[in-house]
């Protein structure tokens, strides 16, 4: 065989030497279709190839300087006109698809790759960039087949393997991208990015305690590996593991501010800032390329088109919120469509879902161009990010402009500091006048919570007694059901000095994971706190876990990251909170569920106000017996648990931007006063 290949060889430069140089690139083709991997034969049919089709080089360089100063339209104007005296040359194909992808052209770049390939099939460049085309286009499985031939052609070329794994992950085919990862670091050693990458994909596989681990090999390597330091970061905190997490916590201020990006919602429990948080959330935005703004329309007859984007349309937080208010949209005036990224469609909340919106479409399988372009196709007028920068978010949705108005709502609880999208939904507790600079949205100002309840809910009657659930029968209980992340050592030292105070008393944890439970009762220990007094309540279903509040005295918030749909469900089920309002939106959030229930007496101003506050409801029986009264009597006036109501105030908010877009006037801070709801 090696005989042959060099005789072929040899018969291929005669060729060249004779000038015949179309003869001696059949030779060449015909050689690499025997022995695709041959990169000497490779890059002598490629040197070949750009001899006979190229452009003179200077033309070319003049091309590539276009490019890379992003004058991407310069540079399709002059490879069309060049292709059309130099149509053998892939190098120029290459440059135009490029082009055009820069300038969101997907379908003209697979083109112009195509004609790529057709000139030099092996050609790696065309080969990746014809994979990131169709990749942008959503269709994924004809893309990975070009990065794993490209994988194929050049074992060695980790930005291929890099693709590959890459993509991957985003087809949920994590295990496979693992394994990529894997070999990328196993190649490429002083690399710390394959293990940050391996250390996110374990994380979302479940694996918190791998992606620990593969997170701190990465920081190990470079230091200044941001992304996994915050993810690091994150994951210790789902695992409580305050002393793991006290190094890594050093300079917290600068992290995603000062060096890379970081996912702004890793550090929302950690650092209650808003001003840093919008700088973080600037940093991340701007990985996002943003589409120009839609042009004005005319106006039109008809319902306005409200389109709700998630991937959370299934039994999720989220839905608990806000199902009601897609049941109470008025009709005649809006039109509801609902477009699911998620891929968790089926069950009777995404049946009931459904039934409720104008349109439902499982998009989970387009990729966020198509999204944004069906979105426009169904003449969406606002669009409404339920997601913003949480897991499975797809903020690329709305940088490709999905409507002329796009709302960051519900889902995540800060700015996303993005020029795409145009208001954030709050109200006056959350985000005071004073703090308006920190949010890069206009802010819509609803007039009690901008959190919605579902007021359908019928908690059922819970037959079980305290010991059901390993609490004491006449003990205090202090309850703490926020999400693990969320509980950091300043708040859980005060629930330890809670425990030592009121005899007896125990703090009800909802059980997340194994590493949590250990590390928590760890860190009681440490405040003189017998870790028996830690109970933990395992996964209910959602009405079975409103019904066993009835078993708390008090809950207990968090600080940083307050409770959200934890606070509503809690008053819902006619449980006190006691919280400590904070600076940013998610520190301020179960202040504003508790002034709109009627409680603004539980919302404290200080750390010590809030041990004392804790400390004396414990203490005084008849006084929380009141609060809980109080709670229970007035629920079904208060403007929390009003969800006809609040989606009158919300659909005047819709009215007013749409109003605003259509008069031609810029993005402005709404208020809605209530007028609405009556």
């Amino acid at each position: 065989m090696g005989l042959q290949l060099e005789k072929a060889v040899g018969k291929a430069r005669k060729f060249e030497k004779k000038g015949e140089l179309d003869a001696a690139a059949d030779v060449y083709s015909q050689l690499l279709g025997q022995f695709p991997q041959n990169r000497r034969v490779a890059a002598a049919l490629q040197s070949l190839l750009q001899r006979i089709g190229d452009p003179p080089v200077a033309k070319l360089q003049t091309l590539e300087a276009a490019y890379n100063r992003n004058d991407h339209a310069l540079v399709i104007d002059a490879a069309t006109a060049l292709a059309a005296s130099f149509p053998r040359s892939f190098t120029l194909f290459n440059i135009l698809g490029a082009a055009q992808l820069a300038l969101r052209d997907a379908p003209g770049a697979e083109a112009s790759f195509r004609r790529a390939l057709a000139i030099h099939p092996q050609n790696l460049d065309a080969m990746s960039n014809l994979g990131v085309a169709l990749k942008v286009q959503g269709r994924v499985a004809e893309a990975l087949q070009c990065y794993t031939a490209a994988a194929q052609l050049s074992p060695d070329n980790g930005n291929i393997k890099f693709n590959l794994a890459n993509l991957l992950r985003q087809s949920a085919r994590r295990e496979e991208a693992l394994a990529v990862y894997h070999e990328l670091a196993r190649a490429r050693p002083s690399d710390a990015e394959p293990r940050f990458l391996m250390a996110a994909t374990l994380q979302e596989l479940g694996r918190g305690a791998e992606a620990v681990e593969e997170a701190g090999k990465a920081l190990a390597i470079d230091p200044s590996q941001d992304r996994a330091r915050a993810l690091l970061l994150h994951q210790l905190g789902h695992f409580c593991d305050f002393d793991a997490a006290r190094p890594h916590l050093e300079g917290i201020e600068a992290l995603g501010i000062e060096g890379s990006p970081v996912e702004p919602f890793a550090l929302l429990a950690l650092d209650d800032c808003p001003a840093r948080g919008l700088e973080r959330s600037h940093a991340w935005a701007r990985r996002f390329p943003t589409a120009p703004a839609l042009p004005r329309t005319t106006r039109r007859d008809g319902p306005i088109r409200i389109g709700y984007f998630s991937a959370d349309f299934h039994n999720h937080a989220t839905i608990y919120l806000i199902s009601r208010v897609f049941e109470h949209h008025d009709r005649n005036a809006f039109e509801i469509n609902l477009y699911s990224f998620g891929g968790k469609e089926g069950g009777a909340i995404t049946a009931r879902l459904a039934q409720t919106s104008t349109r439902y479409r499982d998009v989970h399988r387009l990729s966020d161009a198509e999204i944004a372009k069906l979105a426009r196709e169904d003449g969406l007028d606002i669009a409404v990010d339920l997601k913003g920068y949480t897991k499975n978010a797809r903020p690329e949705i709305f940088a490709s402009r999905a409507a002329p108005v796009q709302i960051n709502y519900l889902g995540f609880p800060g700015t996303m500091g993005a020029p795409f999208i145009d208001y954030l939904v709050a109200d006056p507790v959350l985000i005071p006048d004073s703090h308006q600079a920190h949010y890069s949205e206009k802010i819509v100002y609803l007039p009690h919570s901008y959190q919605p309840t579902d007021d359908s809910r019928i908690v059922p009657a819970d037959p079980s007694s305290r010991s059901d659930h390993g609490l004491p029968n006449d003990g205090f209980v202090f309850a703490a059901f926020n999400a693990t992340y969320k509980i950091q050592p300043r708040d859980f030292a005060i629930w330890m000095r809670l425990l030592s105070a009121v005899e007896g008393s125990v703090l009800w944890l909802f059980r997340s994971n194994g590493p949590a439970e250990a590390n928590l009762k760890k860190a009681a220990v440490a405040h003189g706190i017998d870790p028996a007094r830690l109970v933990f309540a395992p996964a209910l279903p959602h009405l079975l876990h409103l019904a066993r509040h009835r078993h708390a005295d008090l809950f207990l918030d968090t600080f940083a990251c307050n409770a959200h749909t934890t606070a509503s469900d809690a008053l819902w089920a006619g449980l006190p909170l006691v919280t400590r309002i904070g600076e940013q939106f998610a520190a301020r959030v179960a202040a504003s569920v508790l002034t709109a229930a009627g409680l603004p007496e539980l919302v404290t101003q200080s750390d010590e106000a809030y041990e004392a506050l804790a400390l004396a409801l414990a203490r005084d029986p008849g006084r929380l017996g009141a609060l809980r009264h109080k709670l229970v009597s007035t629920r079904a006036g208060a403007p929390l648990f009003d969800s006809r109501a609040y989606t009158r105030d919300l659909e005047a908010a819709y009215r007013a931007v749409h109003r605003r877009w259509l008069d031609g006037e810029a993005p402005a801070v709404v208020r809605i006063d209530g007028a609405a709801a009556g």
